[in-house]
């Protein structure tokens, strides 16, 4: 796979005029006062055009809507498309049907009006948030066995019919209505009455904003508040559980108030904490009102076991056992409230709080990780043991919780939690960092490097810097044309670690590949033609087609939204700086020429619009936040000597302050105590010298084979103030070949960088052991070289056999008939491996004989997750006894060279294995021995 490069991208002219007027206009009178209300201010506004970004909010502007156009019909109609003029259309025999448009996603209950039909006959009614399940059967949202099929209607002239309650369609795009009976069936009107959001008098009435010089981010923002809108609901209409045999039911009460925030929109309509993680921060930035999220986390605390078990999901599904979702309620707890500084409300739940902390506290091992018992989590493959992601979790728990603590007056808890932080922090990045891979490891003896526990990690500030920075560069080597991969989940497109990892890479500091990442897999979801083109997905393969299941899939869902709160936060830079602190002013501009937006806070409304001419080097702010919301304001240098004023006076020279304690702090200008309504601006005094360097981002994730090629991930970083064109190459052994890489690199936006996908082809004769590669990265005169190490396995001679001591008989896995022979460990295929018979018994041997003499350095080994041998010897045969040549004792790696003393031919070499890891079964397992 090849990680795309990096698009330039340049605003045109009319645009960039557009948002200078803007700007202006916030810098003048259109600025509210310090402390207003943004929603207030926006609705005083008079003409449209001082507006762009309401063009962009998806809300119904009142709550009963109808279809926009017909998509499909079938049989036999009349004025398919008066219905949508309120005229009547005409379905005649059984089975004839015409689809409806709404044009988004929508939600609620459906209105029909019957104009005529002869008598008892019947009209039914499918729905579907995609176009691919158009038909007589709804999508699937019950979550049994049973199909949702359609509800249906008796067709009285002159009657209203409204769907009953139970049949709330909560959402969908298309809405299919079919003959069931001969017909005729005549109807002048559809209508829907939208459910979602109850409390919400004005739909379309946010109390924040976002608007910038690129439309696609600016449709991604109002669809990701959009997808949260339509996951708000009267806590009356969540999904029955257990499953009805058929159809479905949203009379289930799921929460407690009159709103709650659930998982999504057509299911599963539930409280699921992990969701919560990327919703909650979403519903703050956009819509503003908080309150849907206090009654998810009330109702959490409601069904609280006594041992202080959190729920995996609420009611009326109540499962519990997931170790990371209880974890995910006690950092929603702590975002709630950051955001809200509701201290009464966590009064009340605050003993609560403390007893689920305990809980999770009671897993940490003596060597200061945290080991999963609870298994249960979203949708991922190998949970349990000293996990990342959990440890992640616990980490951000016990930080966010020591500062509750504090707001509580509770300072013993507050030192022993971020005591324990500290400890927590230590053991991962001890235990779980793999430096080979510039990753974290899923467990300590694991060969994955999962996107959701790595991202965590960098999220939240688990990896120091320079770790922050690997990991952010090696997570795009996950990436394809539709969006970041889940190698977790099978290597598809899972959104939310996908909204976890846009986060990460805001917080390694590069807000270009953040951007890219969302343009990528939110701009497929939000274009492509088989979403809602309002909302975002649940999840989805890594060719762009639905995942979980197709038609169960959610195509409107809280945890695909995370570029919704990191526009806000991170690239327009409104940043919350503590959970119980103010706020940072803190862009992160990215490609973008320009940005503005609010927020509501406790302390205050906010509104920040800034403006980064790249040609003048410039960068221009314009703030209006009550001095008590506002800790700090942070200009961005972009790598340059920067001059900066206050107001016209100038407060940093480039070098040394002259006002607001201005400092110099990981590329900004750091400035305190400015005036609530301030305009700052920045200008670089002094050219930034062109420089590259280069890092091989990771080592690849299985040996290179003599004969065959590898792709090398290189991450090259530039600063300057041009667009840099080179060239990845590499110096090799004699008979290696590579294929030379081209980037692109734009320093005008700051010091950047982007991963080449570097490939390297070995020769059939290349020898096994570790080989070093020299890279070069070079633009005209510019150039930066790093040597990187590659595992090299050779093959053996063709004729070459193997034989165990035992071997597992042939069985079906994941519906694939696989074999154990000793034959899988020469074969050339890490996927295929010997697993011997003899579980928990050892000694345990493989032996391979090759037709002739070979002369040995040392021999290249692999295993497989769950049976790696930890203790073996190496031995060859001499004619007429077995020498040992290595001895490994305490072994966890995968993938290995074992280099002998001096080189040995002999045709025979055995492994003999004493003990393996403990894992499902305490069988050896070894998927390659080579030369």
């Amino acid at each position: 796979m090849t990680t795309p490069q990096r698009v330039l991208r340049r605003p045109n002219r009319r645009h960039r005029i557009a948002l200078a007027v803007a700007l202006a206009g916030l810098a003048a009178a259109a600025l509210p006062t310090a402390g207003a209300s943004a929603s207030a201010s926006a609705s005083a506004a008079a003409a449209p055009a001082a507006r762009p970004w309401d063009a962009y909010n998806l809300a119904p502007a009142t709550r009963t809507v109808t279809p926009v156009r017909v998509t499909r019909t079938t049989g036999t109609l009349s004025g398919a498309s008066a219905v949508l003029r309120g005229r009547p259309v005409t379905l005649t025999g059984a089975g004839s049907s015409i689809t409806l448009d709404f044009g988004k996603e929508v939600g609620g209950l459906v209105s029909l009006h019957f104009t005529g039909a002869g008598a008892g006959q019947r009209l039914g009614l499918a729905f579907s948030e995609s176009s691919q399940y158009i038909g007589p059967d709804s999508d699937a949202s019950n979550g049994g066995s049973g199909s949702d099929g359609a509800i249906y209607a008796d067709a009285t002239p002159g009657s209203n019919w409204t769907a009953p309650q139970a049949s709330l369609r909560g959402g969908f795009r298309y809405l299919t209505l079919f003959a069931a009976t001969d017909g005729p069936i005549s109807l002048d009107q559809v209508s829907l009455a939208v459910s979602f959001a109850p409390t919400m008098a004005n739909l379309r009435d946010y109390d924040n904003y976002f608007y910038s010089s690129d439309p696609l981010l600016n449709r991604i923002w109002y669809a990701g508040a959009y997808t949260v809108q339509t996951n708000t609901i009267a806590p009356s209409t969540g999904r029955v559980w257990g499953p009805p045999a058929q159809g479905w039911n949203n009379t289930g009460t799921v929460g407690t108030g009159d709103t709650v925030l659930v998982d999504g929109a057509k299911r599963d309509r539930t409280v699921w904490p992990g969701d919560l993680g990327v919703s909650v921060p979403t519903e703050y930035a956009s819509l503003g009102d908080l309150t849907p999220t206090r009654n998810a986390l009330t109702t959490l605390y409601q069904h609280q076991a006594a041992s202080g078990e959190l729920p995996f999901a609420g009611p009326q599904v109540n499962f519990y056992g997931s170790d990371t979702y209880h974890l995910w309620t006690l950092i929603g707890t702590a975002n709630y409230y950051q955001y809200s500084h509701d201290g009464t409300w966590l009064d009340s739940e605050w003993a609560n709080y403390r007893r689920a902390l305990a809980f999770s506290l009671a897993k940490v091992q003596p060597d200061g990780l945290m080991s999963v018992t609870g298994t249960a989590d979203w949708a991922r493959s190998d949970q349990g043991g000293e996990n990342i992601e959990a440890n992640a979790l616990l980490y951000q728990a016990l930080t966010t919780g020591a500062a509750l603590a504090g707001a509580e007056g509770d300072q013993t808890d507050a030192s022993a939690w971020k005591t324990a932080a500290d400890t927590v922090k230590s053991a991962v990045n001890s235990l779980l960092w793999d430096d080979a891979a510039g990753e974290y490891r899923d467990n300590p003896s694991s060969a994955l490097h999962p996107q959701d526990g790595n991202s965590a990690a960098v999220w939240f500030g688990l990896a120091p810097g320079d770790r922050a920075k690997r990991v952010s560069a090696s997570l795009t080597t996950d990436w394809n044309a539709y969006g970041a991969t889940t190698p977790e989940k099978g290597s598809e497109i899972a959104t939310f670690p996908g909204s976890m990892e846009i986060q990460a890479h805001l917080q390694a500091g590069d807000a270009t590949r953040a951007l890219d990442l969302i343009r990528r897999e939110w701009g497929y979801m939000l274009n492509s033609p088989l979403g809602t083109g309002s909302t975002f997905w649940e999840g989805y393969l890594a060719n762009g087609q639905f995942g979980y299941g197709g038609a169960y899939m959610s195509a409107s869902h809280g945890w695909a939204t995370g570029p919704t709160s990191a526009l806000t936060f991170d690239v327009l830079g409104i940043s919350p700086r503590s959970v119980t602190g103010g706020y940072a002013l803190k862009p992160q501009p990215g490609d973008l020429a320009d940005a503005q937006g609010s927020l509501k806070t406790p302390l205050g409304d906010i509104r920040l619009a800034w403006q980064h001419d790249v040609a003048r080097r410039s960068f221009t702010e314009q703030i209006d936040a009550p001095t008590a919301a506002v800790d700090e304001v942070d200009v961005p240098t972009f790598g340059a000597p920067t001059q900066v004023t206050v107001d016209g006076k100038r407060v940093w020279n480039g070098w040394t302050a002259l006002g607001y304690g201005a400092h110099l702090e990981g590329g900004y200008v750091v400035l305190n105590g400015l005036p609530a309504r301030a305009s700052v601006r920045s200008q670089a005094v002094a050219p930034v010298p062109t420089a590259i360097s280069v890092a091989a981002t990771s080592t690849p994730t299985a040996p290179l084979r003599a004969g065959q090629a590898l792709t090398l991930p290189v991450t090259v970083s530039a600063q300057g103030d041009s667009v840099l064109h080179g060239q990845v190459t590499a110096k090799l052994p004699t008979g290696w070949t590579a294929d030379p890489a081209s980037f692109t690199l734009d320093t005008r936006d700051g010091p950047t960088d982007t991963v080449v996908q570097l490939t390297v082809h070995a020769p059939d004769d290349a020898a096994g052991g570790p080989r070093s590669i020299d890279v070069t990265a070079a633009a005209g005169r510019t150039s930066a070289q790093v040597s990187t190490s590659v595992l090299v396995f050779g093959t053996w001679p063709q004729g070459t056999t193997a034989e165990a001591s035992s071997a597992h008989a042939p069985n079906v896995f994941n519906g694939q008939q696989r074999s154990y022979d000793a034959a899988n460990a020469i074969d050339g295929d890490p996927a295929t491996f010997w697993n011997d018979d003899t579980a928990g018994q050892f000694p345990d041997t493989l032996t391979v004989t090759a037709p002739s003499p070979v002369t040995l350095h040392g021999v290249g080994f692999s295993s497989i997750v769950d049976g790696v041998p930890t203790d073996f010897a190496v031995q060859t045969w001499d004619g007429s006894s077995w020498t040992t040549q290595a001895q490994v004792n305490g072994n966890t790696e995968l993938d290995r060279w074992i280099p002998f003393d001096a080189p040995v031919t002999a045709s025979q070499v055995r492994l003999v294995v004493t003990a393996s890891q403990t894992q499902n079964g305490n069988y050896t397992r070894v998927a390659e021995l080579t030369p």
